[in-house]
């Protein structure tokens, strides 16, 4: 009926594997997307069929569960072509007694005169149909308009002004509760050898330097999954919760297996939020050294890191306490490189000579020239370079600008985000485009 369609629509990609046979979605596809400057967690689960003896289907069904569950926003997706299903009205019974909001998008209303027809799923009792086409994108923009009215913020609870919000994310067993723990004093989150033992997410107050923190440890499993792949599907929704929650993330990493593509992967999702990091190797104590191995190591981690070597990294051992509270100074540091706003002036001042010295390279014979610069958005910083032909600036000069940005005010551990902008303003683009 178009999920998955409508996931890559709304990611502006081709993430989810798209084919008209039902049923195809096997992995659950999982991702962060931006509609008018709000970040939100977007899910896209297999086909759900209440009543069924496969194993892969059962499976595909308790993850439906787990996300209805998770999620704070349901979006119902029917095929207008084949009209309200025995299914359709199962899962609309289903949905409503989660109790959570819910949106009902009638897919493949290619045209208006097709949309007679999809004004018969009112009788779902999901209120208005939304209709809409993922593969053309057509009223994609009203959908996305009405989901972030929709979406509740990711901390209900009425935050305290002067509080951080930090996560502490990870693979399992690398010392994440155990970090909590010790720095609290007392055994606040259960801590075994086996993976997997952190039942919810705990918020634990911490006064560090005058300072109010609120600690937030991720959760491993919840429930008695039918397969493991059902307790790593849980475990990577709440721990993306838990970034769109937080006001910094650190992400800790077993030091003694080193930099794994797991570990990139979770790097990567709190890059994507635009949150504030900083990575963690813990167990440092187990690795063998001496007076070069820090160096050694700190180098083939910045290369591993790649495009997020803007990370700080802080060798701990929390078995030995060793650089914890070291660790919370950069928490706080980066929290105020969050935040820090630098004056448009400040900004041209520094601009305006190394934009004279390299030039945007031109393009289809095109001479690209930046007008002036200036800081739109803190937390996250986003700077706005104007230009006469802002489309055709290159991928590579969007990163030496960048590489600029820190070089003169440091953002350490922030992702930074550059736009370019015409002086004239242009209208919003009605639907996002699969690229």
């Amino acid at each position: 009926m178009g999920k998955s369609t409508l996931f890559n629509r709304i990611l502006k990609k081709r993430k989810a594997i798209v084919d008209d046979r039902p049923g195809v979605t096997r992995d659950r596809h999982y991702a962060t997307a931006d509609w008018a400057g709000r970040a939100f967690v977007l899910v896209d689960t297999g086909g759900y069929l209440p009543k069924t003896a496969n194993q892969m289907e059962l499976a595909i069904r308790e993850q439906v569960e787990i996300a209805i569950g998770e999620s704070d926003l349901l979006l119902f997706v029917v095929d207008r072509s084949t009209g309200i299903t025995d299914i359709d009205q199962v899962i609309a019974e289903k949905l409503q007694r989660s109790g959570k909001p819910i949106l009902l998008a009638v897919n493949k209303t290619d045209n208006a005169l097709m949309e007679s027809e999809g004004y018969q799923f009112f009788k779902l009792g999901l209120g208005e149909p939304l209709l809409v086409s993922a593969l053309q994108g057509r009223s994609i923009g009203d959908l996305l308009d009405r989901l972030v009215e929709n979406l509740t913020e990711p901390d209900r609870q009425i935050p305290r002004q002067d509080e951080i919000k930090l996560a502490v994310i990870g693979k399992e067993n690398v010392g994440k509760s155990s970090f909590v723990n010790t720095l609290i004093g007392q055994e606040r989150v259960i801590v075994t050898p086996i993976p997997g033992t952190t039942r919810d997410p705990i918020d634990t107050p911490l006064t560090y330097k005058k300072r109010q923190l609120l600690l937030i440890d991720t959760a491993g499993l919840k429930r008695r999954a039918k397969v493991k792949e059902n307790v790593l599907f849980y475990s990577h929704l709440r721990t993306m919760k838990s970034i769109q929650r937080a006001d910094v993330v650190v992400c800790f990493v077993d030091a003694t297996a080193g930099l794994t593509r797991q570990d990139m992967r979770i790097l990567g999702e709190i890059a994507a939020a635009k949150k504030p990091m900083a990575l963690a190797l813990n167990k440092w104590d187990l690795v063998p050294k001496d007076e070069k191995t820090l160096h050694q190591w700190e180098k083939a981690i910045r290369e591993s890191l790649g495009p997020l070597n803007f990370v700080p990294l802080v060798f701990t051992s929390v078995l030995k306490k060793q650089r914890l509270y070291h660790l919370l100074d950069v928490v706080l540091d980066i929290y105020e490189e969050y935040h820090k706003q630098i004056k448009t002036s400040d900004l041209n001042n520094i601009f305006q000579p190394i934009i004279e010295k390299t030039t945007p390279p031109a393009v289809k014979g095109k001479e690209i020239k930046l007008k002036y610069v200036t800081q739109v958005h803190s937390a996250p910083p986003v700077f706005a370079f104007f230009s006469n032909h802002p489309e055709l600036i290159t991928v590579n000069y969007r990163r030496f600008l960048e590489k600029q940005i820190r070089l003169h005010w440091g953002f350490r551990g922030v992702p930074i985000t550059v736009t370019f902008k015409s002086k004239q303003k242009k209208q919003r683009t009605p639907f996002p485009q699969i690229t």
